[in-house]
């Protein structure tokens, strides 16, 4: 086993910190854009997991030492939706990946290409693909037949009558990913919200999501792509999301909660207006709306309406509409909308969140880890 590369990169130690908290990271984040390295070794540990699919690799210098690599993919989610899953690489295993070097020269590299080989001559036996079900790659494709998705239609209602949400929801191709999304209607900023959305230059290599920091409630409930959990009560609602792995218990109620301690998440209360459950959310600490900046103020108040409808191609799905309203940034309501489907038998993939080794960034602001 070699490292094919311009450069070797020795770490004594090297130390990953782990978080509950789900960051989705930016590859501009920890990789370059103009540098890669190639690396062969044998797999020490295979992490399926969110934000990004971990691969360490035990890699030998030529001056026969060891280091251990590690290879980042993108999120775990997008991976299974193609067939893989926790046991598709196994301690021993033989992989020869390329990708993108990091900017502080630590071993990681970017799962760009990825080659199973035979660890007893390094021949190369098939390129894996996160895309494409690894045993198809690896030519067992008996082993991979598709699943026939069985569609989950939800009962209109609960039996105490209220209309029914509870259930797991996943994303739906082509129903968009996450954002903010090119299809979303522009911020509708004042001076003072583009002065702030400028003031510090917006950088994915910045995100506070990066560092491991909890999202706000627009960028965990109106954004995310992955999986969430409804559960309804006779007195409050609770949803838990993939993505971050954030939990909101929410209490049934006429009033705004009164001015308190800010949060990420606020303090919400919901009602049922027909068959809509509605949330709104206030107490707000001011955040990014989403990866890719969009700041809000901390007089943001946020209503959720979730509508569900029977789909003949998709089973029951759910509707989440946000509506923003932002008195100091934003000239008139801002409102997205995201669609996902029922999934019975869903099950979350673990949160794992690394924050890259280097130094945190002045611009990189949160204020509270509430």
């Amino acid at each position: 086993m070699r490292i094919i590369s311009l450069k070797i990169f020795l770490l004594a130690v090297f130390m990953l910190s782990s978080t509950s908290t789900l960051a989705h990271h930016s590859f501009a984040a920890d990789f370059k854009a103009d540098e890669f390295n190639t690396v062969e070794g044998l797999v020490t540990d295979f992490r399926f997991r969110n934000p990004h699919v971990l691969i360490y690799l035990d890699v030998s210098n030529e001056d026969g030492s060891v280091t251990n690599w590690m290879v980042v993919g993108s999120a775990a989610t997008g991976w299974r939706q193609a067939g893989w899953g926790n046991d598709s690489l196994k301690t021993g295993d033989m992989l020869r990946v390329t990708g993108s070097a990091t900017h502080d020269g630590s071993p990681m590299v970017s799962n760009d290409e990825m080659y199973m080989l035979n660890p007893s001559n390094g021949a190369v036996l098939a390129e894996l693909d996160s895309g494409e079900d690894p045993e198809v790659s690896l030519g067992n494709a008996a082993a991979a037949a598709a699943e026939t998705t069985q569609l989950t239609f939800l009962p209109a209602t609960l039996p105490t009558g209220e209309p029914n949400f509870t259930g797991t929801t996943s994303r739906i191709e082509g129903f968009g990913r996450g954002g903010p999304d090119a299809n979303d209607p522009a911020m509708p900023y004042n001076a003072v919200g583009e002065t702030a959305n400028i003031s510090d230059v917006w950088s994915l290599v910045n995100d506070p999501q990066v560092f491991c920091d909890p999202p706000g409630v627009v960028r965990q409930s109106g954004y995310t792509p992955y999986g969430q959990i409804i559960k309804q009560y006779p007195d409050h609602v609770t949803i838990e999301y993939e993505e971050y792995g954030s939990r909101r218990s929410i209490f049934f109620g006429d009033k705004l909660p009164k001015p308190g301690v800010a949060s990420h998440l606020g303090d919400s209360v919901a009602r049922y207006e027909g068959d809509n459950l509605v949330i709104e959310t206030v107490n707000l600490l001011p955040n990014l709306s989403g990866h890719r900046g969009k700041p809000l103020s901390d007089q943001t108040r946020v209503v959720e309406v979730y509508t569900r409808e029977e789909h003949p191609e998709y089973g029951t799905i759910l509707v989440t509409e946000t509506t923003v309203h932002d008195p100091v940034y934003l000239t008139e309501p801002w409102t997205i909308s995201r669609t996902k489907a029922y999934t019975a038998g869903y099950e979350f993939i673990e949160n794992e969140c690394a924050a890259p080794l280097r130094e945190r960034p002045a611009n990189v602001w949160q204020q509270t880890d509430w």
